[in-house]
């Protein structure tokens, strides 16, 4: 029953999104919209109570489910351990509130049907990436993202949009490339004839012996492959581009689907496939780490200096994703440990900084920075949610942020200390390591707490405080307020959860701690 759940979970979405699409005439000339939208939700909540029925019935352990055969050992399969439960849970946990946000948000828009019709599919892949049994199978479906993701990045249908979703179709194929290298290569030195993902790695040392330099370099290139929607530096760029998409779109992308399903390939295919032993004081680990260490403080640095606020949140996105590659690289099971951690606190922080901007926009219509200077007063709740996000980005105690950047640091250091008694000259990469932390928690406290000290505080502007008094008594502009209830329940839950693991994470930590033990 339960690996049969598995199949369920992931075609469900996928199936209803093509009906979605069939029934787009009817709808689209005005009529069923708000059947519509009823029976998204309830189809979405429904693959959600599954998820949560699969992953609890397991206990994080399920068999295998074929669902077809390729060639030979060649199969699409999918199989739940610990880890993709993770993955799976925080997938399924935020797409339903997610998607009531995106009622709301797209109410005036046009080509509803089509819109959320991609939006359901998204799902299933998404939860194809996290469910998948082997290589082959994640290889596949992280495929597949990109082209359900593409119709939404491009529906506002303006030129921007137009150049922004080549610049992602491009980046995604050019690193799915690197990435099959990296899957070949894997069939050729299989230790057990497959690619089924392997605690501790399934390389064939024996098979590699001389071999061991290419595999390197094959790891490197498929690392940069998976990690291009991880926007990795220098293969960022279509990131912020994507946040000509409608908010919910760019909260998905830089939160959930996309940037997180490149991070979960990456330490799927270093910690399942390669295995740290093979990897560690290599070369190649101290090439991917600085990869890691660049982007973190490249895209911190460019969100303090970017004036549009969903390009500063997806600039800030660039950087806390090499936050999970650089526990990655890291390559011990605590670095796993804090690189999950991370994914998951991170993808509850930015999903709230992008849906509290998304409501900024969508009562206002400002996108700036400087159009913010008062606004707090106004929407009060909606910029207390982003300032609880931001102190959380920042890794202020009794926030989340503060739990996966304290577990990445301690990492770093157990891993600087044990490289250095081993006399490897890579020894003081995870030392400059903790150091890149340090710098992007500042600059994230510049990019994230000047919005809300525009929006609460505007008298600590230069100019600030005249110019909110010029919009309150101008009366040019329509009165500000907090959204309706559909924007803000997801906002508070956000929040809540935010809180929550911050002030009790020992039993996320629990979970993740045995995921390390067992992979690292």
């Amino acid at each position: 029953m339960y690996d049969l759940l598995m199949a369920v979970s992931v075609l469900l979405p996928i199936l209803s999104g093509f009906l979605l699409l069939i029934l787009n005439g009817p709808i689209k000339r005005g009529k069923h919209e708000r059947e519509m939208e009823i029976g998204v939700e309830a189809l979405v909540l429904v693959n959600s109570f599954l998820a949560a029925v699969l992953i609890a019935g397991t206990g994080g352990h399920s068999g295998n489910l074929v669902l077809f055969r390729l060639y030979g050992e060649l199969t699409v399969m999918f199989r739940l351990d610990r880890m993709g439960s993770v993955f799976a849970g925080l997938v399924s946990f935020l797409w339903p509130l997610a998607t009531l946000y995106a009622f709301e948000y797209m109410k005036h828009e046009s080509r509803k049907p089509m819109f959320f019709a991609f939006y359901t599919m998204t799902y299933g892949v998404t939860m194809g990436v996290a469910l998948a049994g082997n290589l082959v199978t994640m290889y596949l479906f992280y495929e597949m993202l990109t082209f359900v993701t593409l119709p939404l990045v491009l529906y506002p249908m303006t030129k921007e949009a137009a150049r922004a979703s080549r610049q992602y179709l491009y980046y995604s194929i050019g690193g799915a490339a690197f990435a099959f290298i990296g899957l070949v290569c894997v069939l050729s030195f299989s230790a057990i004839g497959t690619t089924e993902f392997t605690a501790g790695g399934m390389l064939n040392p024996d098979l590699a012996g001389q071999r061991k330099n290419l595999l390197l370099l094959v790891y490197v290139l498929a690392f940069f492959g998976f990690g291009v929607k991880a926007a990795i530096f220098p293969f960022h760029d279509w990131l912020p581009k994507a946040s000509v998409a409608p908010t919910p779109v760019t909260a998905l992308l830089h939160a959930v689907a996309v940037v997180k399903s490149g991070a979960f390939a990456v330490l799927r295919f270093t910690y399942f496939i390669y295995g740290t032993s093979f990897l560690r004081g290599t070369w190649a680990q101290w090439v991917v780490m600085g990869a890691a260490l660049v982007t973190i403080t490249f895209g911190s640095t460019m969100a303090a200096k970017e004036i549009h606020l969903k390009r500063r949140l997806a600039y800030s996105t660039v950087s806390n994703l090499s936050y999970i590659l650089f526990g990655a690289t890291v390559m011990t099971p605590w670095g796993l440990t804090a690189a999950l951690i991370h994914m998951v606190a991170h993808a509850f922080m930015k999903i709230c900084a992008f849906f509290c901007a998304g409501a900024v926009m969508h009562q206002t219509e400002k996108t700036y920075i400087h159009e913010l200077n008062g606004l707090g007063r106004k929407m009060p709740v909606t910029f207390a949610c982003f300032t609880v996000s931001g102190l959380s980005l920042m890794g202020i105690p009794l926030f989340a942020g503060f739990i996966s950047k304290w577990n990445l640091a301690e990492a770093a250091l157990s891993c600087g200390a044990d490289a250095a008694a081993a006399g490897n000259p890579g020894a003081f990469m995870p030392y400059l390591g903790v150091g890149v932390i340090l710098y992007s928690a500042l600059m994230t406290g510049i990019y994230m707490m000047t919005v809300s000290v525009r929006a609460f505080f505007p008298s600590l502007v230069p100019g600030g405080a005249e110019e909110a008094a010029g919009k309150e008594t101008g009366g040019k502009e329509p009165e500000a307020t907090d959204p309706n209830w559909m924007m803000l329940v997801p906002l508070v839950t956000f929040v809540i959860v935010i809180i929550g693991i911050g002030l009790h994470s020992e039993p996320l930590m629990r979970i993740l701690t045995l995921i390390g033990g067992e992979a690292g």
